[in-house]
């Protein structure tokens, strides 16, 4: 004799079908689950690799304009140097477009398009005053007719670049008589006067003392290895160490528009043995034209606008850059 199922096989059909569907909706959930996250994974990966490209492209441009401006520097302080017939800027310019046709040569073999053309327009006319060694070596800080107080540039409203170097064993060893390097305002002027007195201590350190508006300053440095020493007076640094108080011309040099003039003195130029060279805007009296005479003075630029363009697969980088290397805010 047979018997029913407690559970008819209808039942019994159903749960089957329902468990079946419960698993299969699992098993898809599982793969939408993966395929969301594997779909995340790629856009997270592709976003990260083009910034990461972006990134480096914009640091080799970058590194690229500080380049052409560091190289454009020196080939400018050259041409001041070497001009052999006055017309800074047309060599100058002359050597840039050479320095333009070798860099984009040496970047185009790298994929890269660059170009680096200088500004005729933009060019600021100044003037190159220097003292060179002569042929016994360093001389004084007087004027061409031997004057120990003279201006060395009459209403000046701007300068760049401006070293001295100077044997300490040729300073005076008091601030009294000592050799001075003074701005100080003119007529229409801040009225203002900025000064750095330069003094030799018995083991052949320098000392400087800057005076300006809020006060006096000194401090004392090592020579370099030649026994000699460097004051940057536009980058406030002695032998390359910076010094806070040696700002240049402060109170004086204002950085308002039009800027107001001033006058650039040495006292003292029989109390100290070096060489110089700075470039400014203006120039009244001075230095003599003549090469052959020390100081001397040339016409000059000071400053320019050179323009570059750097461009690759991933990014394409322009800008403009204001050439004055020297200046006290470079």
């Amino acid at each position: 004799m047979s018997f029913p199922s407690p559970l008819g096989s209808g039942d019994a059909d159903r749960d089957e079908d329902r468990a079946q569907i419960i698993l299969i909706t699992g098993l898809t959930l599982a793969v939408l689950f993966v395929a969301v996250v594997l779909l995340l994974n790629t856009v997270i990966y592709t976003e990260n690799l083009a910034t990461r490209g972006a990134d480096a492209g914009g640091a080799e441009a970058i590194e690229f304009r500080d380049g052409v401006t560091e190289d454009l520097a020196g080939i400018l302080h050259r041409e001041h140097r070497n001009a052999s017939d006055g017309d800074v800027f047309a060599e100058f310019n002359a050597s840039a477009e050479t320095y333009a046709r070798t860099v984009a040569d040496l970047r185009a073999r790298d994929g890269v398009i660059a170009d680096v053309q200088v500004r005729g327009s933009t060019v600021e006319d100044g003037y190159f005053i220097a003292q060179n060694e002569s042929e016994s070596g360093f001389r004084n800080m007087t004027s061409s007719n031997g004057s120990a107080d003279w201006t060395v540039a009459g209403n000046a409203t701007l300068t760049r670049n401006f070293r001295l170097t100077v044997d300490p064993a040729s300073l005076s060893e008091s601030t009294s008589g000592a050799f001075t390097v003074v701005a100080d305002g003119t007529t229409g002027g801040t009225n203002e006067t900025w000064s750095a007195t330069l003094t030799g201590e018995t083991d052949g350190n320098l000392t400087v003392t800057v005076e300006n508006a809020t006060g006096t300053t000194n401090e004392t440095f090592a020579p370099r290895p030649d026994g000699n020493h460097t004051v940057d007076f536009t980058a406030g640094t002695v032998n390359g160490e910076p010094f806070d108080a040696l700002f240049w011309a402060e109170a004086v040099q204002t950085e308002s528009e039009p800027h107001p003039p001033y006058n650039i003195r040495y006292e003292n130029g029989d109390a100290a043995e070096g060489t110089y060279h700075l470039i400014v805007d203006n120039r009244d009296g001075g230095a003599d034209a003549d090469r052959s005479s020390r100081p001397y003075v040339t016409e000059a630029v000071y400053s320019v606008k050179v323009e570059i363009r750097h461009r690759t697969p991933e990014l394409t980088y322009g800008d403009v850059i204001r050439l004055a290397p020297g200046e006290r805010d470079a």
